[in-house]
């Protein structure tokens, strides 16, 4: 039996089932005063965010009660093994050894823990096998300061397999836990909803086993004594105009969480995004650091971003990074192109004179700007999201301090925003114009707008191999013709990322003999890892998970092999 106690934190009830205690008798709920305490020998998780419990001394002849989560604490020192065994034993969200949504179904990468990867298991701070949350992200605790002692982590990868993770985690000091919340998709489906909050069902399933994949990691993480710095949550993809309100509803559940653990000092808003989140929870263990944004259109709507405007939006990952907005003696500047004003945000539209009319006045700002103004500026294409719009937004040298134009308006603006800190601090000037160069191969000609998904690559993928451009990935039910396919694609693209990133930087010594290599991890152009070869001193030159049983037969799969074949 465990020494535990439950304590009220304020005016409740326990009952006998997990309804509304509204409805139930008075022979069914026992009323509990704030700050009441009573001993228990067990507790787990039950439906509609509630405890099942059981008490060490009946209440009317009953041990077996239920509490309203929200309105208790459980208080009394939890081993790390009765944690796991809680973990193991849950069968409501059924995480434990399974895949996570971001793992998939396995198409181009096998999912977490299966073998033919070159590391069975990602770090847990690796969301997916996916170069914005894997190979950037491990480049960027490189560049971190070599004392930290702070982990960084994904909730929901920890709860996955926590036996592996805790082995590495035992060795740090601090935690920076971070876990997105699924988003609610596309308006369209509003006809399809029957929920007439157009909060789907599917939704708030995936938002409570997220937000008990939070809560089974802080009580991990506080049984090892590891000090919590930090709590970062995001909202993923949400079109609908309920998405505001359901944010806040995720919000208030999540600051509910806190308070229950006495993380209460951690509150901050739930941002928009998702694939940024570790990027950005890195960036805040460095000191806070000044910032000057100017924004083309402010007032523009973000598509996967609750529609909610680009100020409004910037302002809440400033403080998610741990920028401060400054318009004197700050730091770095930071220019951020977005849609014009009655401009499409949900599509590309070519030969737009009024955008390119608005996009010339705002790059006009840094036209002339010296090699050590551009060391301090950071440019964001955010124009449309998954892409740059085009090439005017890359001036054509390498020593700007950042670049950024890929996901979503939040992952673009948080993930450069923490690149660009960390290398603020970093002082490596070899790794920024690599991340800079990187970034724009990736960003820019492997997946902009003009430069390849409506021209360009897109034209010439099509003239070589007869293969038609398909954002989403080349999986076939028929793995060997995927991977034949996924080899056509790639080795055009990798021809003209590097033929227009020579033209772009014409006569710059940084990419004068030097390859751009991109390998598929999704099988798909889109997110695909980038590094560039020969490696020189100072670069930080990690790779992410790949299929070693491809790897071994098929170079273009394998990220390890320098630039062959690029």
């Amino acid at each position: 039996m465990t020494t535990q106690k439950l304590k009220v934190l304020i005016n409740t009830v326990i009952k006998q089932l997990t309804i509304d205690s509204t409805q139930l008798a008075d022979s069914q709920k026992y009323p509990l005063a704030k700050d009441a305490e009573i001993s228990i020998d067990s507790y787990i998780y039950a439906p509609d965010n509630h405890w099942q419990l059981q008490l060490t001394t009946p209440i009317n002849g009953v041990k077996n009660w239920f509490a309203y989560r929200p309105h208790v604490s459980v208080i009394g020192h939890q081993t790390t093994e009765k944690i796991l065994e809680d973990i193991k034993n849950n069968t409501h969200f059924n995480v434990y050894h399974q895949p996570t949504d971001q793992d998939g179904d396995g198409h181009g990468m096998l999912p977490n823990g299966n073998k033919n990867r070159s590391e069975q298991y990602c770090p847990v701070y690796v969301l997916s096998p996916r170069r914005q949350t894997d190979s950037l992200v491990r480049q960027l605790i490189k560049l971190l300061p070599t004392n930290n002692d702070t982990a960084f982590i994904i909730a929901e990868r920890l709860i996955q397999f926590p036996e592996e993770y805790l082995k590495t985690i035992s060795n740090f000091k601090k935690a920076v836990l971070v876990q997105s919340f699924v988003g609610l998709g596309d308006p369209s489906e509003k006809e399809k909803d029957p929920d007439p909050t157009h909060y789907p069902d599917e939704a708030k399933q995936r938002h409570d086993k997220e937000l008990y994949c939070i809560e089974q990691s802080i009580r991990l993480l506080q049984s090892m004594s590891l000090e919590i710095t930090t709590v970062l949550c995001a909202m993923g993809d949400s079109q609908k105009e309920s998405s505001k309100n359901v944010r806040e509803t995720m919000q208030k559940r999540l600051y509910d969480l806190l308070d229950q653990y006495n993380l209460s000092s951690l509150k901050q808003p739930v941002t928009w995004g998702a694939d940024e989140l570790i990027a950005m929870g890195m960036a805040q263990t460095l000191p806070q650091t000044k910032v000057c944004i100017k924004i083309s259109n402010p007032e523009a709507a973000m598509w996967y971003d609750g529609l909610r405007p680009a100020r409004e939006l910037v302002t809440e990952k400033l403080q998610a990074v741990g920028l401060v907005e400054a318009e004197n003696d700050w730091d770095f500047e930071v220019l951020i192109l977005t849609r014009r004003k009655d401009g499409s945000i949900d599509d590309y539209q070519a030969n737009d004179s009024y955008q390119e009319d608005l996009d010339q006045a705002y790059l006009k700002i840094c036209q002339n700007y010296s090699s050590e103004q551009r060391q301090k500026l950071v440019v964001i294409d955010s124009r449309l999201f998954n892409g740059a719009w085009d090439k005017d937004s890359v001036l054509p040298y390498s020593d700007l301090l950042a670049f950024g134009s890929w996901g979503t308006f939040g992952n673009c603006v948080g993930s450069t925003l923490a690149v660009a800190k960390i290398l603020f601090h970093a002082k490596n000037k070899a790794a920024q114009k690599q991340l800079y160069l990187e970034a724009v191969a990736h960003d820019v000609f492997a997946n902009g707008y003009a430069e390849a998904q409506r021209s360009g690559f897109k034209d010439k993928l099509k003239d070589d191999t007869g293969i038609n451009f398909h954002h989403d990935g080349y999986w076939e039910d028929n793995e060997k013709i995927a991977i034949a396919n996924v080899k056509k694609v790639f080795k055009v693209l990798n021809q003209h990322v590097n033929q227009r990133m020579q033209e772009h930087f014409e006569g710059n010594p940084d990419i004068k003999n030097r390859i751009f290599r991109l390998t598929p991890q999704f099988w798909r152009t889109f997110e695909s890892e980038v590094h560039i070869w020969p490696q020189l001193p100072d670069e930080v030159h990690e790779i992410g998970i790949y299929r070693t049983n491809l790897a071994q037969t098929a170079i273009a799969f394998n990220p390890s092999s320098n630039g062959q074949s690029a």
